[in-house]
């Protein structure tokens, strides 16, 4: 079975999301955006290529991709409850900077994001991600490629 590639698009860079469609299009796979709203790549058609637009409430586009996500597809997510949520049912998650996922990848980042979460709210400081460049794109372009080639 042909893989897909489903994009957790609102918080993806559009560097990537612009790769993503010229990527897919020259390996002949379908492409999926999900998010509340249109980002579609400007001017540009595909018949590999679908927006799905979710309803603007809060999860809409990652209840879209966790119940559209199938075995042979790859899912591009910064949201790490997304991604651990994905790999329960055996779904290939990788993010922007070029991480692939695993149960046991992912473990650490979720319980430093949890604790992230309490300390604003209790009014304490946490750190910001660094910027997203060059370096997090090529990361991610190399472990995109090594992936798909692995399933194609």
């Amino acid at each position: 079975m042909k893989p897909r590639v489903i994009v957790d698009a609102d918080s993806c860079p559009a560097l990537v999301r612009d790769w993503l469609f010229s990527r897919t299009q020259e390996l002949n796979i379908e492409l999926i955006f999900a998010a509340n709203r249109d980002i579609s790549p400007k001017n540009k058609k595909s018949k590999n290529f679908t927006m799905i637009i979710c309803p603007k409430e809060s999860q809409a586009a990652d209840k879209w991709i966790l119940a559209n996500a199938a075995e042979y597809d790859i899912v591009v997510t910064r949201d790490l409850p997304l991604a651990a949520a994905l790999l329960e049912k055996s779904i290939r998650v990788m993010n922007d900077r070029g991480t692939l996922w695993d149960k046991e990848k992912i473990r650490r980042p979720l319980k430093e994001r949890e604790l992230s979460m309490q300390m604003a709210a209790l009014g304490l400081g946490t750190k910001k991600r660094d910027g997203y460049g060059k370096k997090e794109f090529e990361a991610f372009a190399r472990c995109f490629d090594a992936e798909i080639a692995r399933l194609l």
